[in-house]
């Protein structure tokens, strides 16, 4: 007996198979199988009538049932019957069996009685439990138990196990000087033919404004120093090429002229240049119109005639359109631009890169940035802030985007994840992230190929998380015997 029972509590499992041989000393059945596939659970076990102790009039119905983890989802299947003697002839003779759904057995007589059936899956019976359930049963004096019996046989979980991620960032290297490059355009207004700039004429002064609070802002910082400066002016092609060629140049002069009158600059600082006429401009302007005659404007433009030739064919050729580029295009082909380029002292202290992250976050380097980061606990809301304003700051990045990456896919946001890694690359570390993405969106097959390609390249973490995969791939699942059962 006692080699039998530890065969009780001993369960085989094989790619979702498990077989448990029990002997039951109140519900005698043994080999209890219980297999599930993509579509169904097959349960069998075979029942042992002769091994069954029931008074003459007694009689028991048992129902298996999968029952879920929560109680609140139940499957019953075909139940059986086991009777006493006086019992089973009582109900072949009256007929009391008339539910053909229901196995009549006699207790203590006959031959071993398969049971099988085949249960469709649903999703709630990933986590369950098979019990047995003694739904009726009545015995000589006519009692019949109140609450019916149940016997807990097994615990199932097919569950998938979760993909734990391991986060990994890229530390951005440290910038011996710091260098940034401030741009801007204005749209500085001037009377015809004249290069004198008049700041009470049209949109002057809001357009001189914007210029002068640019270099203020650098100016009035004390961490940043001032080394460069460049001014560039634009004509629109309208008119003789020679006389744009002057404005222009005349023009950009004069934009220099302002700005050293408005800060105190060492001129040498200041370099300007002129375009005479903005084609550029124009082209850009036609090709990404939906404007009629497009393609033949576009190679009048990229032809090799001479300015003033290109606007005469334009024009006469195209009335309509060279008439609308005039009113609607060619003022924003004039326009002037500029780029400050300045040098910010290094920022080391945690407290100060915080402040600085909040007052002025494009003072900071990349690896400043990635420092007050990781200052905070990861997955905390500043936590992914920081990450992604280093990604705003440093748009053009592969480091800045695989790091906002990581650190939304560490905070569950896994849409602006992948927004980040279409601009992170294609390094080792960028085709891991990407597998880390898949990977938890439960796409393994699509993960295991962006990880096998980090993986030969020799990136470590990728090999741990393809191990990962596979082995929750493998998994088929645990059913679990229970040795609860209630003896005679």
């Amino acid at each position: 007996m006692e080699f039998l029972k530890t065969i009780t509590l001993t369960a085989t499992i094989l790619l979702g198979v498990s077989v448990y041989a029990q002997d039951i000393n109140r519900i005698h059945v043994s080999d209890v199988s219980i297999i599930k596939n993509d579509t169904c659970i097959d349960i069998s076990f075979t029942i042992h009538p002769r091994d069954w102790r029931l008074g003459l009039e007694h009689k028991t119905t048992v129902m298996p049932m999968i029952i879920s983890a929560d109680g609140k989802d139940t499957v019953s299947m075909r139940p059986f019957t086991v009777a006493g003697k006086n019992a089973w002839y009582q109900v072949v003779r009256d007929g009391d069996n008339s539910d053909s759904s229901t196995i009549l057995l006699r207790a203590g007589k006959g031959s071993d009685q398969t049971y099988s059936v085949s249960i469709p899956c649903r999703e709630w019976m990933e986590h369950s439990r098979l019990n047995f359930v003694e739904v009726a049963s009545c015995y000589c004096d006519g009692n019949v138990p109140e609450d019916p019996v149940v016997i807990p046989l097994a615990k199932m979980d097919w569950r998938k196990k979760a993909f734990q991620a391991d986060f990994r960032y890229v530390t951005p290297p440290v910038d011996t000087i710091k260098v940034f490059n401030l741009s801007g355009r204005a749209y500085i207004n001037f009377r015809v033919n004249r290069i004198e700039i008049d700041s009470n004429y049209m949109d002057n002064h809001d357009e001189l404004q914007k210029i002068l609070q640019t270099f203020q802002n650098i100016h009035n910082d004390l961490d940043s120093t001032i080394h460069g400066i460049t001014i560039t002016g634009y004509a629109s092609p309208e008119g003789p090429y020679t006389n744009n060629k002057r404005l222009a140049k005349g023009r950009t002069a004069a934009v220099r002229e302002y700005v050293l009158s408005r800060f105190p600059l060492n001129s040498g600082l200041i370099h300007v240049s002129s375009v005479p006429e903005d084609w550029a401009g124009l082209r850009n302007w036609v090709a990404n119109s939906d404007m009629t005659e497009r393609d033949a404007i576009l190679a009048i433009i990229d032809s090799d005639r001479k300015p003033d030739n290109k606007e005469w064919v334009l024009k006469s050729t195209y009335p309509e359109q060279y008439r609308y580029l005039l009113r609607n295009v060619y003022p924003s082909l004039r326009h002037t631009d500029y780029r400050i380029t300045y040098n910010v002292r290094k920022y080391t202290d945690i407290t100060e890169i915080r402040r600085i992250m909040q007052d002025r976050p494009s003072n900071l380097s990349l690896n400043e940035l990635f420092i007050g980061a990781i200052s905070y606990p990861e997955g905390s809301p500043e936590y992914a802030a920081a990450f992604e304003l280093a990604a705003s700051i440093y748009p053009d990045s592969e480091v800045a985007n695989l790091n906002a990456a990581m650190a939304s896919m560490a905070s569950g946001d896994f849409p602006k994840a992948g927004t980040y890694l279409n601009r992170a690359g294609s390094t080792p570390e960028a085709e891991y992230a990407r597998g880390i993405l898949l990977a938890l969106q439960g796409d393994y097959p699509g993960a295991l190929q962006n990880l096998h390609r980090a993986d030969d390249s020799g990136y470590p973490q990728a090999g741990e998380a393809i191990v990962q995969i596979r082995s929750i791939e493998d998994d088929k699942g645990t059913v679990t015997f229970l040795d609860n059962i209630p003896k005679d």
